[in-house]
C-alpha cells in the first residue's frame, strides 16, 4: 500500500510539474525554456539535499513527498533531452518545418523514466551486497577477518528480512567479530521494531560491538511526536542481545588487536576529544570506529591502522555524492591520512523512504593482516 501511495505520489508530482510548464512549451520563448531547464537541473541535487542532508521538519514528516518530487524533476528532465533529441531528428528530415515541444512523446517518455527510477531505486535500496576488502596493518601478529555495518535504519526505511539475510551472511562467513558502526535504529523506528532488531541481530554467534550514530538515541524525534524508546529501553536491548556497547572506550578484540568505538560527533561534549582518550593496550595495532568521517582534526591526529566510518550511505540519492566530494566531504571510499586510513562505507541501509539512487548497499567483510 505505502509503495503504490508513493508511486501515486511521483505520478503527481509529474503531472503539477508538466502542467506548469506548458504554457512555456508551447510558446516561443527559447531562453526562459533554457533557464526553466536549468533551474530543473538545480533543483534535483537540492531536493534530494533536503531530504537527506538538512535536519527540518519536512524528511521526518513528509519524506515521500521530497523523494517524489525528485524523482519527477529527473523524469522531466531526461525526458525533456530525449524529446529535443528526437524533434531535431525530425526537423532535420523535414527542413523548414519548426516542431515544438511534442506532448505525445514527452509525457510518456518522462512516465517511463520516472518508472525506470523508482524501480532502480527501490530493488537497490533492499538490496544487500557484501563488499570484501584486504588491507595490511602493522603491528599485527596474524591476519584477522571481521564485519563492519552502519546505517541499519531498520524498522523504518530497511526490512527486517534483509537484517535477517545480514545476519545469516556473517554467521556463514569467516569474521571473528561484528562492528555496528551506527544507526541501527532511528527516529521513525517503533519501540516494538527496536526490539525486534536487536533480537534478530542477537543470533549472530561471534562477538559484537557496536558504537552509537547520531540517530540512535532519537534527538530528533520531536518531528514526529516524540521519542518511542527510551535510552534506558535501547540499551536494555542492546544488552539482552550480547552487544558490547562502545563510547569512547577502547576493547581488546585479538591479542593483538584493539577497537576504538568513538562516541557519536553530534553528542556535543559526551564526546572525548581526540587527545584526552588514553588506551591502555598500547603496543597493539589499533582500528577506530566512528559514525560520522567528519572530525578532521582527529584524522591528522588519529594513528591506527584503519579507522571505518558510515552516516553518509554514499549519498543515498543521486548526484549527492558528487556534491559532498566537491564540498570536501568524505563521501563514500578509501581515504588516506598521515598515520591513518579512513574507509567510509555506502551503507546497510537508508534513511526514511526505502529508495537509493547512489552506490548499493553493503556490509563489509575486512581482511587486515601483517
Amino acid at each position: 500500500m505505502a509503495v503504490a501511495f508513493f508511486i501515486f505520489e511521483t505520478v503527481l508530482a509529474w503531472i503539477v510539474l508538466t502542467a506548469i510548464q506548458i504554457p512555456l512549451r508551447d510558446g516561443e520563448h527559447r531562453v526562459a525554456r533554457t533557464a526553466v531547464f536549468v533551474a530543473k537541473l538545480l533543483l534535483i541535487p537540492t531536493v534530494a539535499m533536503l531530504f537527506v542532508s538538512i535536519v527540518w521538519p519536512m524528511p521526518y514528516t513528509h519524506g515521500d513527498i521530497l523523494c517524489a518530487i525528485y524523482v519527477a524533476l529527473i523524469g522531466d528532465v531526461v525526458a525533456s533531452v530525449l524529446e529535443y533529441i528526437i524533434r531535431r531528428i525530425r526537423a532535420r528530415k523535414d527542413e523548414g518545418l519548426r516542431h515544438g515541444f511534442d506532448h505525445r512523446i514527452g509525457a510518456p517518455l518522462a512516465l517511463v523514466v520516472c518508472v525506470i527510477v523508482l524501480t532502480f531505486g527501490t530493488i537497490n535500496a533492499g538490496t544487500l551486497h557484501t563488499d570484501t576488502h584486504d588491507w595490511q596493518a602493522d603491528g599485527l601478529e596474524q591476519t584477522h577477518t571481521f564485519a563492519f555495518a552502519a546505517d541499519l535504519h531498520t524498522g523504518s526505511a530497511q526490512s527486517m528480512d534483509v537484517l535477517r539475510d545480514f545476519c545469516r551472511q556473517v554467521n556463514q562467513s569467516d569474521a571473528e567479530f561484528l562492528i555496528l558502526g551506527g544507526d541501527v535504529t532511528d527516529e521513525l523506528t517503533t519501540y516494538e521494531d527496536m526490539v525486534e532488531t536487536y533480537r534478530i541481530l542477537s543470533t549472530v554467534d561471534i562477538p559484537m560491538y557496536m558504537i552509537y550514530g547520531n540517530h540512535d538515541r532519537q534527538p530528533d524525534a520531536h518531528y514526529v511526536g516524540g521519542r518511542t524508546y527510551t535510552d534506558e529501553q535501547l540499551l536494555a536491548a542492546i544488552n539482552d542481545a550480547g552487544i558490547t556497547l562502545l563510547t569512547d572506550d577502547y576493547v581488546l578484540v585479538a591479542p593483538d588487536l584493539v577497537l576504538l568505538g568513538r562516541e557519536d560527533i553530534s553528542a556535543g561534549d559526551d564526546r572525548k576529544a581526540w587527545s584526552d582518550l588514553v588506551n591502555p593496550y598500547t603496543g597493539k595495532t589499533l582500528i577506530v570506529a566512528d559514525h560520522q568521517p567528519y572530525d578532521n582534526e582527529q584524522l591528522k591526529a588519529e594513528e591506527s591502522a584503519l579507522q571505518l566510518s558510515g552516516h553518509t550511505h554514499a549519498g543515498q540519492l543521486w548526484p549527492l555524492q558528487a556534491a559532498y566530494r566537491l564540498l570536501g566531504l568524505q563521501a563514500y571510499g578509501d581515504f588516506c591520512y598521515s598515520h591513518t586510513h579512513l574507509y567510509v562505507t555506502p551503507g546497510f541501509g537508508v534513511w526514511d523512504v526505502p529508495l537509493r539512487t547512489e552506490a548499493h548497499c553493503a556490509w563489509e567483510l575486512i581482511t587486515i593482516h601483517p
